[in-house]
């Protein structure tokens, strides 16, 4: 696990820690790349999006299993359903970014955070 403060400069730090556990875990070059993707972009949404004024951390997690390499990203924000982006809005894209990067993800929202879990595999 990592945990980052919420500034732009620490991406990165979590990149290179994803690309260090993807390489451990034999992750093929292309599975890989898409891990550091689809992290940073959840990283980033938190950073943007799950700011809260005491600036707690946001955390990191990696666990290799059967079907891959599961990403999991917590922070102290809530996570607010929002409308489809228009097609010349330059966000709003990162939730479909994310899904079409990972084999599954999955988003949970409570009154302590969210917490996104995402899954990148060797296997299609």
């Amino acid at each position: 696990m990592i945990e980052l403060r919420p500034d732009p400069a620490e991406l990165a730090r979590m990149r290179d820690f994803i690309r260090r556990r993807s390489a451990h875990h034999g992750l093929d070059e292309t599975k890989a790349f898409q891990a550091q993707l689809v992290a940073t972009e959840a990283v980033t949404n938190a950073m943007r999006h799950g700011f809260t004024e005491d600036r707690q951390p946001i955390s990191v997690t990696c666990v290799w299993g059967e079907d891959g390499l599961s990403i999991e990203v917590g922070d102290r924000g809530r996570f607010r359903h929002r409308e489809k982006s228009a097609p010349e809005a330059t966000g709003g894209r990162g939730l479909g970014l994310i899904e079409r990067f990972t084999r599954r993800f999955d988003l949970e929202t409570s009154d302590n955070g969210t917490k996104l879990r995402m899954l990148v595999g060797n296997a299609a």
